[in-house]
């Protein structure tokens, strides 16, 4: 299903959420708003942007200093190991739905290891994710970004551009801003098939030289423009994000990517391995249906 500027109502409500987030207008909010805005993962910046006074601006900022918390015990637990916190930091303030860390191949273990002294409990364990869960929130370990073991990325090209960012007061280990715009592209492209607003304010506010270049070098310039011409296209009113590609499309552009570069290749044996496994069909039924993430 695409959400698309079809329906009046959602392209009113759209037109809305843009005019507070961009222009930092006022605006009245209502359960149109509210549903619109978490879909697109800008709930809390907008809640704060119009002074929303209620229970669900409680849950939200209740929502993030969990988040919050949890990194700054992970920042700590993982002291001296090579990791970098992802899609964690953004222009848009919002309570992720779970924490992502990439971590080198040859210490991931000592980091689920450090995690599980803490209190996390081993949740999965795939070839290039360690999940672990505490008080019911995920995190994500990661070795390369991937979707049902398929390698649409290599983490070593994205630890080699860590920095150290500042979340709401807390000192951690994260990429920069070109690499988090190119990271941003290839996972709503490449993994989830849904560009959401939140995807598209980082793309736009961030878009760099060195985002430029670094897509250029990672070969993913036409995921780059795919991604800003449906941002483009949200902001000229033709179509309301998030906006969901077409299985077709996402599958196509998801094999293209993984046979098309030769350090993918390994992933494509695990991946063919899952077919037909109870929990990819499960998450395939799940991607169908789904019209954000």
């Amino acid at each position: 299903m695409r959400t698309s500027a079809k329906n009046p109502s959602n392209a009113r409500e759209f037109r809305a959420l843009l005019r507070v987030l961009i222009n930092g207008e006022h605006i009245e909010v209502d359960q149109g708003i509210i549903k619109l805005a978490s879909l697109n993962k800008v709930l809390l910046h907008v809640l704060r942007a119009v002074d929303y006074r209620g229970e669900l601006r409680w849950r939200q900022e209740g929502g993030l200093r969990r988040i919050i918390n949890m990194v700054s015990e992970i920042e700590d637990a993982l002291g001296n190991i090579d990791h970098a916190f992802i899609k964690l930091i953004k222009p848009i303030i919002y309570v992720p739905a779970d924490v992502d860390v990439l971590v080198r191949r040859d210490q991931v273990l000592l980091a689920a290891a450090r995690l599980i002294r803490r209190g996390y409990r081993l949740l999965l364990y795939e070839p290039y994710t360690i999940t672990l869960v505490k008080d019911g929130i995920n995190v994500d370990l990661y070795v390369h970004p991937s979707v049902a073991d398929l390698t649409y990325a290599r983490g070593e090209d994205f630890l080699r551009l860590r920095t150290y960012g500042e979340y709401h007061g807390v000192k951690v280990s994260t990429i920069d801003r070109g690499a988090e715009v190119v990271l941003t592209i290839l996972h709503a492209i490449y993994k989830e098939g849904i560009l959401t607003l939140n995807d598209s304010l980082t793309i736009m506010t961030w878009l760099s030289d060195d985002a430029i270049r670094l897509c250029g070098q990672l070969r993913c310039r036409r995921a780059m423009m795919l991604a800003l011409s449906i941002a483009l296209s949200s902001i000229e009113g033709s179509l309301v994000l998030p906006y969901k590609l077409s299985m077709g499309l996402w599958a196509m552009n998801l094999l293209t990517r993984v046979l098309g570069q030769s350090e993918y290749a390994p992933s494509v044996i695990r991946g063919i391995r899952r077919i037909g496994d109870p929990r990819s069909i499960t998450q395939l039924i799940n991607r169908i249906v789904r019209i954000s993430y």
